[in-house]
């Protein structure tokens, strides 16, 4: 029943439901400001405090892109690999991982600030946790400041290639250390590739013809033109996207 229920109630009741009942322990409250504390702030270069949260897999280039998109637009970047990385090194689970960065950008939405979430929100009930953090923040002197607006930015990139990014690339410092029964030096590739074959159906379909291959879903929500990190003008398409959200995002247009 509760599946049937997650199913097909709108999201916005299933999150609004969700977080009524979602509280940090004293020990998660720590590990939130702990991460706050080693997050650089940058000065905002829109009329109005902007969110722009990231969709896209593992290997896709989500973090490279959202890196730097937030140095165009004047942003700060709440990573959610870096919250389970302080989750982890307090001994504490990854179930409240989403909570905390939505805290921090809610947290830094009100001092008027942009932020770029590197996380993946091809999730419904994700994306619509986000919306409203958005849509109820009330940044400092709102009356001068405008409350900010939410835009997604999606990542893609050819699988083969996203494989030899993982293979040839250091695990990082969420997936290296993970632990696992795999006795391979670098296991932390392994849980790699596997959270990324975990969330592939969520991204793309599988196409019998010709052999078959995977191709981009599309999704059902409305995000900039894909930046393929593939293509050797991926800063280009980067750049294009941060001068449309600056645009966009004047007071009046």
């Amino acid at each position: 029943m509760k599946a049937f229920l997650m199913r097909w109630l709108p999201a916005s009741v299933i999150v609004y439901a969700a977080r009524k009942t979602e509280k940090l322990t004293p020990k998660e409250i720590e590990a939130q400001a702990k991460y706050k504390d080693t997050l650089g702030f940058r000065k905002r270069n829109t009329d109005k405090p902007v969110v722009v949260a990231m969709v896209g897999l593992v290997g896709s280039g989500k973090s490279a892109v959202a890196q730097y998109l937030a140095e165009l637009i004047g942003a700060t970047v709440v990573c959610g690999d870096d919250i389970r990385i302080e989750l982890r090194k307090n001994e504490l689970g990854y179930d409240k991982a989403r909570l905390i960065g939505e805290n921090i950008a809610a947290s830094i939405i009100g001092q008027g600030r942009n932020v770029v979430l590197d996380s993946d929100f091809v999730d419904r009930n994700k994306r619509e946790s986000i919306r409203q953090i958005v849509k109820k923040s009330k940044p400092a002197f709102r009356g001068i400041i405008p409350v900010g607006q939410l835009v997604f930015v999606r990542t893609i990139c050819d699988i083969n290639v996203m494989f030899q990014r993982i293979r040839e690339n250091d695990a990082g410092e969420f997936f290296g250390p993970a632990k696992t029964k795999s006795t391979a030096l670098d296991s932390g590739k392994d849980l790699k590739l596997r959270e990324m074959w975990r969330r592939t159906p969520q991204h793309y379909d599988w196409e019998n013809d010709g052999g078959g291959r995977w191709i981009q879903k599309m999704m059902n929500f409305v995000t900039f033109a894909p930046v393929d990190t593939a293509s050797a003008d991926w800063r280009t398409q980067v750049e294009s996207i941060a001068v449309s959200i600056i645009y966009e995002n004047k007071t009046g247009s």
